[in-house]
């Protein structure tokens, strides 16, 4: 009977140690899910946040490294006023791109800095009140002595008991030395993160500084370029030299367009466009690519400054810097960069030999290749080679032959609607 009792208590005193082993593992497996709950959603979050950031800097760096060796192929060409203006827009863009590169990389490295010091304060409560439940049994050991001991002696149902509470005790002291030790590596790590982030901030604002700098050399070309606007339009020789080479650039116009043209003929015959022919069917009720006033206008025109006549394939609205540029109908983009003479550029095939053409953007939203429906945006407004300020150029042609494009558009009261 007393082997049975004896067999049956050591059972149940194993039974009991696995029990309160058991209870301390879920009791740290909580606490570790409980502090990684806690960082996830802010770390995830960043993550994502940093990873776009990241995949925008690199377009912008690939773009800008495009435009660099474009401005040295620019600057090798004759030196018109043209391509004065054409060299100074360009270069006013490479850094205009480096300062959101800047601003980009600024605003990931402050977030990590911040979140690494979220984590830190959060990681140094942990341990205060870590600290705070050892100092109160430390004291309590103080103050007691062996007594401790002699209760947790007393309080064990026999001498195996006893053993495995000091086991436990051992353990539990024994995490929280591991636990201590490693929130303290921790914060070590976090601290060294940080420290390392500071510098970061502090380099990329030196060279968003060299930036500003730069851009303060490039205010001076572009005052050199409003010089050029004023001796384009205050001085004959210049204007008329000016609009020599604006009627050459439309001629290379015309030529990449009819090269455009042959190549998507050299490629295998393809079933004609859908909607393609409904182009025509839209003469006079096509949407404004921006709201604005004309300010150039289509076919022959007479400056009356100098008593001189010229001759424009497109129009010119007037409008404000970084206004969106829409698509007035279906289409696909087939040439979309700079182009002498109408800055950034964009060319869309609207099938059966229509295009529309939007010149001196601002900013290019859409890349060769893609499919555009009426009203898709496509750009932004900018000043890019242009002599008129913030304005959009637009062209309509058939077959490369140029068309009054306020023939195909909506009476402007209709369209402001």
């Amino acid at each position: 009977m007393k082997k049975v009792c004896s067999r049956q208590y050591a059972v149940g005193s194993k039974k009991r140690k696995y029990a309160v082993k058991s209870y301390c593992l879920l009791l740290t497996a909580y606490c570790l899910l409980l502090t990684s709950y806690c960082f996830a959603g802010t770390i995830d979050t960043l993550t994502v946040k940093i990873e776009k950031e990241r995949q925008e800097l690199k377009e912008i760096e690939d773009k800008i490294n495009r435009q660099k060796t474009k401005v040295l192929t620019v600057k090798r060409e004759e030196n018109s006023t043209l391509s004065k203006l054409n060299i100074v827009s360009r270069s006013f863009k490479i850094i205009e791109k480096e300062l959101k590169i800047y601003d980009l990389k600024l605003s990931e490295v402050q977030g990590k800095k911040t979140e690494v010091e979220k984590r830190l304060k959060d990681m140094e409560s942990a341990i205060d009140r870590q600290k705070k439940f050892l100092s109160n049994r430390l004291r309590t050991l103080y103050k007691e002595g062996n007594l401790s001991y002699i209760k947790v002696a007393l309080s064990a149902n026999d001498f195996t008991d006893f053993i495995q509470r000091m086991r436990y005790i051992e353990k539990i002291a024994e995490h929280d030395s591991v636990m201590i030790e490693d929130f303290f590596k921790k914060q070590k790590e976090m601290e060294e993160d940080r420290l390392v982030l500071l510098k970061s901030v502090e380099e990329i604002k030196t060279l968003r500084d060299m930036a500003s700098q730069k851009r303060e050399e490039l205010i001076e070309e572009k005052k050199e370029k409003e010089e050029l606007l004023g001796d384009i339009k205050g001085k004959r020789i210049v204007y008329e030299k000016v609009q020599l080479e604006l009627e050459d650039s439309s001629h290379q116009l015309m030529s990449l367009i009819e090269a455009l043209e042959k190549k998507k003929k050299d490629i295998a015959v393809m079933p004609p466009e859908k909607g393609a022919g409904d182009f025509a069917e839209r003469k006079g009720i096509l949407p404004w690519p921006v709201s604005g006033k004309i300010v150039s206008h289509f076919g022959k025109m007479k400056e009356s400054r100098f008593n001189t006549y010229l001759f424009n394939n497109g129009i010119e609205i007037g409008s404000s810097q970084n206004v969106n540029i829409k698509t007035i109908y279906s289409g696909d983009i087939i040439f979309a960069d700079w182009f002498k003479g109408y800055g950034k550029l964009i060319i869309v095939d609207h099938g059966n030999g229509y295009y529309s053409l939007y010149g001196h953007l601002d900013e290019i939203d859409a890349g060769v290749g893609e499919k555009v429906n009426a009203g898709d945006i496509i750009g932004k407004v900018g000043d890019t080679d242009s002599i008129n300020g913030y304005t959009l150029y637009f062209e309509i042609r058939q077959k490369g032959k140029p068309e009054d494009p306020i023939a195909w558009l909506m009476p402007q009261r209709t369209a402001n609607r």
